[in-house]
């Protein structure tokens, strides 16, 4: 390969920092290099066998209560180590191989959708690791999403046959002409399904938030589409915002739709006014306790002040999404973009009767302006 690949792409000379993995190496002794499976902004991916039978998985974030249902659904380190080089030491997370993400499965499927049966299970699972991750953990997720939820292998033998092409085949890598460096291109493609028992584990833990009984953060979380509507409007937020999203997600799962999708300006960037009209649009005006929290928020002073995506000194979260957003009518400042074309149940086309009926309830009960008027997970 001639042209640059993967983490070679970034910006800013960031690859000098990814530490120089290989096939065939092993790591802190135990654990031996077969193939990089992908890459972020920030670290490689690949998947390694332990040579050390006896490993013992002493990092499990489990700890916190072993015998509940919903830890089957969370996926959790299993070990970390330290890896020392000259150019700074190395954080390593060890994880149970997965096959893929819930996105990439949903895509696999007729119509990009999960069938009703399979979705309401996976519903289950998630809620269930929900629960854990919330009372027995005491974290807030902040960014669930489909790309953010794992999926199993359907058996061992999917794995271990990708491992061994891994092993007998000369992988696609660069060489790079000034340092000798080799970049290795992802081998991520596990081949087509082999079986039906596929079940979703909630992921990537890095952006949680503490949960403290009778405290609420006052921070910029979730990806914009995701928003809950107490994050946008600058108000204090907790648990509920992790039910906003899954409730959301739902859309995505059954109908392949984003019920929000993006809400952007016209210059093309996210733009908490548009997202505020789209809710309005599908959920309604919402109560009045919603708009008197707005307005009392925007008096409340940060210690420091932080920048917006558009550069501005913001004093509150308030301003920083570009409130406010309520005129002294009680409306939305941008009445103009309210859409009164479609209803939430509209937006649910592929559920008949009774199933769409009891959808509706179900996940619009997790859509509710009010945080406290959210379904709780033991509900």
């Amino acid at each position: 390969m001639n042209e640059a690949i993967e983490e070679e792409l970034l910006t800013g000379g960031r690859l000098e920092y990814f530490h120089h993995t290989q096939p065939g190496q092993v790591l802190y002794g135990r654990f031996k290099i077969i193939s990089k499976l992908g890459y972020g902004s920030s670290s490689t991916v690949w998947l390694a066998e332990n040579i050390k039978l006896e490993a013992a998985h002493s990092k499990r974030i489990a700890e916190a209560d072993p015998s509940h249902e919903g830890l089957s659904f969370v996926r959790l380190p299993l070990e970390a180590f330290q890896l020392h080089a000259p150019q700074g030491t190395y954080f390593c997370l060890v994880f149970e191989p997965m096959r893929e993400t819930l996105f990439d499965l949903q895509r696999r499927l007729p119509g990009n959708r999960i069938p009703l049966q399979l979705f309401k299970l996976y519903v289950f699972c998630l809620l269930e690791a929900l629960d854990y991750l919330h009372s027995g953990c005491h974290l807030i997720h902040t960014d669930i999403k489909d790309d953010n939820i794992m999926i199993t292998f359907e058996h061992d033998a999917v794995l271990k046959n990708f491992a061994t092409r891994q092993k007998d085949s000369l992988q696609p890598r660069r060489t790079r002409p000034g340092d000798g460096r080799a970049i290795y291109l992802s081998q991520s493609d596990f081949g087509p399904l082999q079986g039906r028992r596929l079940l979703p584990k909630l992921a990537d833990f890095n952006l949680c938030f503490p949960g403290v009984e009778n405290q609420e953060h006052l921070s910029a979380i979730q990806a914009h589409r995701y928003h809950a509507p107490e994050v946008l409007l600058g108000c204090p937020w907790s648990y509920s915002v992790d039910i906003w999203n899954l409730g959301l997600l739902m859309w995505n799962l059954l109908e392949d739709i984003s019920l929000f999708e993006r809400p952007a300006g016209g210059d093309g960037e996210y733009d908490a006014h548009v997202h505020l009209a789209q809710m309005v649009s599908l959920l309604g005006v919402p109560p009045k306790l919603v708009i008197e929290r707005e307005r009392l928020l925007r008096q409340n002073r940060l210690k420091k002040s932080i920048l917006n995506a558009r550069g501005k000194e913001c004093m509150n979260m308030n301003e920083f999404w570009g409130g406010p957003f309520f005129d002294d009518d009680d409306s939305i400042m941008r009445k103009d973009l309210i859409r009164r074309e479609i209803t939430l149940a509209d937006t649910v086309k592929h559920l008949q009767g009774d199933d769409k009926e009891q959808f509706l309830d179900f996940a619009s009960g997790m859509l509710e302006w009010l945080p406290e008027k959210r379904r709780r997970l033991r509900n």
